[in-house]
């Protein structure tokens, strides 16, 4: 597979990716607020901050799990890695920047698996910023002097 086609498959990837991760968010979004609406500060102080934080973060490894599965397909479909432990443990270990190198792509996939490294970096931030985010609306609760 040439160059270009590789860039226009891992931009395409990375595009998908993106798109489910937003989804994920906007999805536990209203979630997560409609917990909060159940779970008073006042009648549940430390037990509201553990169960928002909670359900965000389980928002956060859908996405993130999903994704990877995303890449582990197409690892596991156009390159030469022999089986889906192999394909998922390559994806995840790529996504998440490691990149321990005991398992390498050929030439002719290998620019398309630095997009999943990028994919990875891009939707962390995603992750860090709405995690935050979370953390800014239930902190004050803590903090809050009644």
């Amino acid at each position: 597979m040439g160059t270009p086609f590789q860039i226009l498959i891992g931009t395409g990837l990375l595009a998908l990716c993106a798109l489910l991760h937003v989804s994920a968010v906007s999805v536990g979004i209203p979630l997560i607020k409609r917990l909060a609406g159940v779970l008073t500060p006042q009648k549940w102080p430390h037990i509201r901050i553990a169960a928002l934080l909670s359900l965000a973060l389980i928002v956060l490894v859908v996405g993130h799990t999903a994704q990877i599965w995303v890449w582990s397909v197409y690892f596991m479909h156009l390159t030469d890695l022999p089986d889906v432990a192999t394909s998922f443990y390559f994806a995840t270990v790529t996504y998440t920047t490691l990149g321990y190198g005991d398992i390498v792509l050929d030439a002719d996939t290998r620019i398309v698996g630095t997009f999943c490294a990028i994919t990875g970096l891009l939707t962390f931030g995603i992750s860090t910023a709405f995690l935050m985010g979370v953390l800014v609306r239930v902190m004050p609760d803590v903090f809050r002097d009644d």
